[in-house]
């Protein structure tokens, strides 16, 4: 089957179609309470063949919405509704369809030109697209490709959604480290919102003026904002890499300061009470969600890890390291199989802190057959396939059930309790990455992500996080 479209969205054993709706035009797109819509969500089919072809289908009617919309032709949330409903706004001869509009014939001749050239140059660009992906490079004409002698000849350089799939095509080549498709997915969010905002661009004509005066456009928060520059430039150093762009990237140094950070660390009195109302059991009878929760938790108190990285582990990701003539009991956190990390660096050993083996965890690890650390556990296809994000809304309720839950406080929390009770103790920034998976300046990524003589001194840093009065 040829690829799906990207606007497919597959959520509890059926398909939908998934589209952004350009922010220029949101007001005109209405739900039925009246308030603006950011995308049109609408269901498909449970077989996929049929969703696709569909999906195919209503990408075309929408984009035709769109561009209609951008020439002026359609001006009004009643004849949006019409067009997705009924089709086209106006009918082969050029006549509008709608019931009391009536535009200047010339006028609105022009505006459906215009609207149809911009379409077609669309279409000339995913031509161009095609041709790279089989070729591998965009020097010869796509109406050369396409057998379409009256198309102008393609232009020479990149456009941005060309480079952008070029970039894609990079990430996912190798499939052990690929990222998840919701991560793929924010890529494409952003890079189709600068297409939206200024046309789909060769990379030559987007000046840091460009670059400066988009983000400056976005009615985001500023970590928002610098996820989008991150993306854009590099899809614009990919570029360059492939010889396809030269000269300064426009996105480089584009990120806005963040002051501060959205999550709060734990307070000793919330850790209390939010272990006192999860009791711990060694060997459960049935395994589900909240019999892992209380472990979880406990082993990110106590090691910084992401609740990813928590819930995809093994029973033999806990095991024993030598460490220079002795073994350390260590958590391995590692790519491979269905295991995704964040990055690189995240791939590493962590000593298993002495609070752990007195709570249990060892003699939990002992109980269970070999496999997943938490059986109870299922990869949620809606969530990019990860096997954490039950835990994570278990945890939101049990924060709101205690009382607890205030701005910045959630499961990622403890990472940065963690690494605050780190820094109150003195430790090195250097010995503190290799805990935490952080990346350091002049440190190579196999350097400290493996065991050997430098793990006890990992071990000994992993003893620094403590929580004075914490009883468990």
């Amino acid at each position: 089957m040829a690829k799906r479209s990207d606007h497919l969205l597959y959520h509890r054993k059926k398909w939908y179609f998934k589209l952004s709706i350009p922010r220029s035009m949101q007001h005109l797109f209405l739900s039925d309470n009246g308030k603006p819509m950011g995308k049109i969500v609408e269901s498909l089919s449970s077989t996929p063949e049929i969703a696709e072809l569909k999906a195919r289908q209503r990408e075309a009617e929408c984009a035709a919405v769109f561009a209609q919309i951008k020439a002026g032709v359609i001006t009004t949330p009643q004849q949006v509704k019409l067009a997705l409903t009924r089709g086209p706004a106006v009918d082969e001869e050029g006549n509008p369809i709608f019931p009391g509009y009536e535009v200047d014939r010339d006028e609105q001749q022009q505006r459906l030109h215009a609207a149809l050239a911009e379409a077609e140059k669309r279409l000339e660009n995913e031509r161009r697209a095609t041709w790279y992906k089989i070729y591998g490079t965009y020097g010869v004409p796509s109406n050369q490709f396409m057998g379409r002698p009256d198309l102008p000849a393609a232009a020479a350089g990149e456009t941005i959604n060309q480079a952008a799939e070029a970039w894609f095509a990079e990430l996912t080549r190798d499939k052990t480290a690929a990222p998840r498709a919701t991560t793929l997915d924010g890529h494409r969010l952003r890079v189709r919102a600068l297409v939206d905002k200024r046309g789909d661009l060769p990379l030559a004509e987007v000046t840091r003026a460009v670059a400066s005066d988009f983000l400056n456009g976005l009615d985001i928060s500023n970590r928002t904002r610098n996820a989008y520059a991150t993306t854009l430039r590099s899809v614009f150093e990919c570029a360059r890499r492939r010889g396809r762009f030269q000269g300064d990237n426009p996105f480089d140094g584009m990120k806005a300061k963040v002051v501060g950070s959205s999550y709060q660390p734990f307070t000793v009195d919330e850790l209390q009470a939010l272990f006192n109302a999860m009791p711990r059991n060694v060997a459960p009878k049935r395994h589900s969600p909240d019999s892992a929760l209380p472990w979880a938790a406990l082993i990110a108190l106590y090691s910084g890890a992401r609740l990813e990285e928590i819930a995809q582990l093994t029973t033999a990701d806990v095991r024993e390291e030598a460490a220079n003539g002795a073994t350390v009991t260590v958590i391995d956190i590692h790519n491979g199989g269905q295991n995704k990390l964040k990055n690189e660096t995240s791939a590493r050993l962590i000593p298993v802190h002495s609070a752990l083996v007195h709570a249990g965890l060892l003699d939990y690890v002992k109980a269970l057959k070999a496999g997943p650390l938490f059986p109870g556990l299922k990869r949620r296809t809606s969530k990019g396939g990860k096997v954490g994000a039950r835990l994570g809304e278990l945890f939101r309720k049990r924060l709101v059930a205690l009382g607890l839950k205030r701005e910045g406080l959630c499961f990622h929390s403890f990472r940065h309790t963690v690494a605050g009770r780190l820094d109150a103790a003195g430790v090195p920034q250097s010995d503190a990455a290799r805990v935490l998976g952080h990346a350091v300046a002049g440190m190579s990524y196999g350097t400290y992500s493996q065991g050997g003589p430098g793990l006890k001194r990992v071990a000994a840093t992993v003893e620094q996080i403590s929580y004075e009065g914490l009883r468990l």
